[in-house]
């Protein structure tokens, strides 16, 4: 026992140092009781969706594990869309910790706090035990984690938490050199289980240990070998394992290449992936201090400098010492270095160099989704923070342990103070006190039933609507009742015609449809949240709804329509992609030429537009001009016919790369020699002030040219505050 003690206190010690960090980094939204990290204005709303989103991925996946792991993927979002979890990260690896505390508080916020508690600090652990088995040095470990885990990137990444939970990725490469010097099966287990585990913490550093371990394992071997036998045995064993962890991935994947298969997760152009890289001067700027972190920076940073000075001045100089791991470490973050460009290295006169990027792009499957190249610095700044423990060793393994240890616990509170120097901004979660009352009252009602929030998302660039839903999707975890609402990365098909019909509530049409193709049971209004022009429908109770509570501004309605036609069959048809016609009997096909006769009669522009993100709805009528019905009512979007709009600058040259425009989608079938009435949710552009054209499409899913197109100027300026 006392030896077992003697070997387990530094890495428990050291694993207590590194948690007790994390309320002072996160202060004081850690430690406060209905808090919540929050990112101020312009990017507000943006990256708190995106915290929203992740609390309920957490929590969602916490409690589908304790009540029912079949529907682990189905969250209750999006209704009745099935696999809602693929839009995004599941961060499944993390269910050990998450679920327990879920079961223990039933809080998404305490939720939230495991999963940060436990991916700082086991981060920080996994770099320890790395650097600890190659120095044999336990304040060079404390130092090298210290500086992998807490730095200002990783401390303002709680939106994104994905990127938190890196243990893995040190631990993938600790059992490499585990195996390689014992021959153990046991640490191919342990090799094969980190990769594995990592991509199921996250999908994107999961491709980034299964592209840049393969280095490091060939770096390690290499160094080894004594003979081509002798290299060619373990790198195949070691390659292998990696073989059966991608394998043992597959059931996790499959729902995602699904997803791609039916268009919901989009492959992107290279020359999109092309502007998120990251040019290599980069590297010296304080964007990569940043990112990687002072502690890390600085002391490898000056450990290069002494030793290039040292060289310099020894009269013999010693051979490098090739067999080391710093050497493999230098050739992951090399090659990470490289991938982070991205497709092409931009040069001076507009030149584009092909780069390894574009490789993977083409043979890795599922890669050709990773939008953001810039990624793999993460893989960059951790071979640095493990390099930093291998300087502290070389620095100070002669000094005395008390010096090593005040050095150590001085860079170590150096990381943390780096990586948040000032208290972080909070909003309030409202997920506790009378803002709240609304959601207990749901799960206190009994039998089932879908729920609806209003204001909801408009359109995909409905930025305040994202955040809206986003709000809504963490407070359904106090009833967990199944949320037409939703927000996530990538959206399932259906959600543009659900979104067409709740833009249009509470018209009785738009109503009568979602009650015909869900189990929409209650709609909640909040009425502190609606614009005047939003407010105005509600003003009285609108027909087949029927005021039941009242919470504070937050309204409740029951639904007292009739279903006339029951259309949920049809849409598990439609979801399930094996529908070949509308709920209204349209064909869902290609419109042969003749059918392609109709015309935009009228937009209603706005004279003005202010350059604000917020979705303006913007009434369309569309004729038919055919003798064919178009299709319009599919879940799915092929084939159905619906409209989208591009701004065109005022110099009249489009932009390079626009943003992806989405398709509105209509709420009935188009009759033949038949007009009829759309609309497009307008966001204003980005760029210069001035008289801007806008150009609306209808068009056919699935098809190139537009039936038919409409053109106007619309001024985008600021309005003039008159002077007082």
């Amino acid at each position: 026992m006392t030896a077992f003690v003697r070997r387990a206190a530094p890495p428990a010690a050291a694993l207590l140092a590194y948690a007790a960090a994390v309320p002072w980094v996160f202060r004081p939204w850690f430690l406060g009781e209905d808090l919540l990290p929050h990112v101020p204005p312009p990017l507000g709303a943006l990256v708190d969706a995106d915290l929203y989103l992740n609390i309920w991925i957490l929590t969602w996946i916490a409690h589908a594990v304790l009540v029912d792991i079949w529907s682990v993927l189905d969250g209750n979002i999006f209704h009745p869309a099935a696999r809602t979890i693929v839009g995004s990260e599941n961060m499944i690896a993390h269910v050990p910790f998450t679920a327990p505390v879920l079961a223990y508080t039933g809080s998404a916020l305490a939720v939230l706090k495991a999963y940060v508690l436990e991916s700082f600090a086991l981060t920080g652990l996994g770099m320890f035990l790395y650097v600890r088995h190659h120095t044999q040095n336990t304040w060079a470990a404390l130092v090298a984690g210290a500086a992998f885990t807490f730095t200002p990137f990783r401390a303002d990444t709680v939106p994104q938490p994905q990127y938190l939970g890196m243990t893995f990725v040190p631990l993938a490469l600790l059992s490499v050199d585990l195996y390689l010097e014992t021959s153990r099966r046991r640490w191919l287990g342990a090799f094969a289980a980190s990769l594995a585990l990592q991509a199921l913490s996250c999908v994107y550093i999961g491709f980034f240990v299964f592209v840049l371990c393969p280095v490091y394992v060939l770096v390690r071997t290499i160094q080894r070998a004594t003979t081509l036998v002798g290299w060619i045995k373990p790198t195949a064993t070691l390659a292998f394992t990696m073989l059966v962890a991608a394998v043992a991935l597959i059931p996790a994947a499959l729902p995602y290449l699904q997803g791609r298969d039916e268009g919901s997760i989009p492959d992107y152009d290279l020359m999109f992936i092309h502007i998120a890289g990251w040019a290599p001067w980069r590297y010296v700027s304080s964007e990569f201090i940043w990112r990687a972190g002072i502690v890390a920076v600085g002391v490898v940073g000056l450990d290069l400098v002494v030793s290039l000075v040292r060289r310099w001045r020894a009269q013999d100089r010693p051979p490098l010492d090739w067999q080391a791991p710093p050497v493999a470490l230098w050739a992951v973050m090399a090659v990470g270095a490289t991938l982070a460009i991205g497709p092409y290295l931009p040069l001076p006169g507009n030149v584009l160099i092909p780069m390894p990027y574009v490789a993977l792009y083409d043979f890795v499957p599922g890669f050709s989704s990773i939008r953001v190249p810039t990624r793999f610095v993460i893989m960059v700044a951790a071979g640095l923070a493990a390099l930093s423990g291998f300087a502290f060793d070389r620095a100070f393994r002669d000094r005395g342990s008390r010096v090593s240890a005040a050095a150590a616990v001085g860079l170590l509170c150096l990381a943390v103070l780096g990586a948040s120097p000032r208290p972080q901004t909070v909003m309030a979660a409202n997920l506790v006190g009378p803002k709240a009352e609304v959601y207990r009252w749901l799960a206190a009602r009994p039998g089932p039933g879908a729920v609806l929030e209003i204001p909801a998302q408009t359109s995909e660039q409905d930025t305040i609507g994202n955040w809206r839903n986003g709000k809504y999707m963490v407070a359904s975890s106090i009833h967990w009742r199944p949320l037409l609402n939703g927000y996530t990365a990538y959206p399932p098909s259906s959600a543009g015609f659900y979104a067409a019909a709740i833009r249009d509530l509470p018209r009785p049409e738009a109503l009568q449809l979602l009650i015909e193709t869900t189990d929409l049971r209650w709609v909640i209004v909040h009425r502190d949240e609606l614009s005047p022009e939003e407010a105005e429908p509600w003003r009285n109770a609108p027909p087949g709804l029927e005021p039941v509570a009242q919470f504070g501004a937050s309204e409740v309605y029951t639904i007292t329509a009739s279903r006339t036609r029951d259309w949920r069959d049809e849409v598990d048809a439609h979801m399930r992609g094996v529908a070949t016609q509308t709920f209204e009997g349209a064909a869902l096909s290609i419109l042969p030429e003749a059918c392609r006769r109709g015309a935009i009669t009228d937009v209603a522009l706005p004279d003005r537009i202010g350059p604000i993100p917020l979705p303006r709805r913007i009434p369309v009528q569309i004729r038919n001009d055919s003798d064919c019905v178009w299709p319009a009512t599919g879940l799915l979007g092929h084939h159905v016919v619906g409209l989208h709009y591009r701004w065109i600058p005022p110099d009249g040259v489009p932009e390079e790369f626009q943003a992806p425009v989405p398709f509105f989608q209509l709420l009935r079938d188009v009759p033949a020699t038949s007009q009829t009435d759309g609309a497009i949710m307008l966001t204003p552009p980005r760029g210069p002030p001035g008289l801007w054209t806008l150009e609306v499409q209808l068009v056919q899913q699935s098809t190139d040219e537009p039936i038919a197109t409409f053109t106007g100027l619309v001024d985008v300026r600021a309005r003039r505050v008159p002077k007082t």
